[in-house]
């Protein structure tokens, strides 16, 4: 077992994977197919990216890929039409960028990554974490949603502080998952906090971890509070035997964008700092996801600072 006291943070990797795989994993993991199959590279030139159409009056046609099936982010109803926080979020993005207009298209997790590399598709907004791999091999914008994330233990235990990790057992999470970067973070903060977590290059199914600290291989599984309710829905004797702390800190949420489209990326930064200072994200965020997690992330000191962004915190992520 390996024993961690966060001295430094997760260093780029290999490529990994940008799509969503399910709602938590998702936000967090990556599909090995973008390591198998990075498409060429997209040109240095919007002109030149199939993804960012040049309409030859000053203006874009922007293609994002929207990943189906994962609802509350990114879904097709009974009609087929795109919703989603993120869905509504990029049209309150387009109505912002008059130089740009916004197509969509229902892209899978596996065909995706390579497809935004090579410049098919310009970006994807689908409740992306902030990874190695991400911040290596695109450009990713500021924050546009927030995840929190929650201490899930015994009940006898009921940790409700990252404080409380000392000497204890995680369950393991890859070092190219997005959670494992919050993990990694909040070691920083907690310097002293010395947790202990088997290394993996696997995913342990959500199910599979929860039993584990059930039966007590794990104390803990640092994860979301929205993993774990699908869990308890699904049999409620969980409720019984574990406890699900409030959110101890978030993980932010991105805009992946090829890698060429430093310019792109600015004027979607800037539309979401508009669109956070307005209380629009909010708005969106107490509709579609349940709660304001922009004010859960401020209340846990994790929110980004929209009010002081400036050009230079562009590659805030690094």
């Amino acid at each position: 077992m390996k024993k961690f006291r966060g001295e430094k943070k997760l260093a780029a990797v290999c490529l990994v994977g940008v799509m969503l795989l399910t709602l938590m994993a998702g936000c967090g993991t990556g599909s090995s197919s973008e390591a198998d199959s990075s498409g060429e590279s997209a040109s240095t030139s919007s002109e030149g990216i199939a993804g960012m159409t040049d309409n030859g009056d000053g203006t874009y046609t922007v293609t994002v890929a929207v990943l189906d099936g994962m609802a509350p982010y990114t879904y097709t109803d009974e009609n087929g039409d795109f919703q989603g926080y993120d869905y509504e979020y990029m049209l309150a993005l387009d109505e912002l960028l008059e130089d740009y207009t916004f197509e969509y298209v229902s892209a899978g997790a596996d065909a995706a990554p390579a497809a935004i590399q090579a410049g098919t598709y310009a970006m994807s907004v689908s409740a992306h974490f902030v990874t190695p791999a991400r911040a290596e091999n695109y450009i990713l914008s500021i924050p546009q949603s927030y995840y929190p994330v929650n201490l899930i233990s015994r009940t006898e235990d009921s940790f409700t502080s990252f404080e409380e990790l000392d000497g204890k057992t995680l369950v393991p999470n890859p070092p190219n998952d997005g959670l494992s970067v919050v993990l990694s973070q909040m070691a920083e903060e907690y310097p002293d906090v010395a947790y202990i977590q088997d290394p993996t290059s696997e995913y342990i199914p959500y199910l599979e971890g929860l039993e584990d600290v059930i039966k007590g291989k794990y104390d803990c599984w640092f994860g979301g509070e929205s993993m774990y309710a699908d869990l308890i829905a699904s049999d409620s004797t969980f409720a019984e035997t574990t406890f699900c702390s409030d959110p101890i800190t978030t993980a932010a949420c991105v805009c992946v964008i090829n890698s060429s489209l430093t310019e792109f990326r600015d004027a979607v930064n800037e539309a979401t700092v508009s669109l956070y200072l307005d209380g629009t994200l909010s708005e969106l965020s107490t509709k579609w996801l349940g709660s304001d997690y922009f004010e859960t992330a401020e209340e846990t000191g994790s929110l980004f600072d929209y009010a002081g962004y400036t050009s230079d915190d562009a590659e805030w992520y690094k």
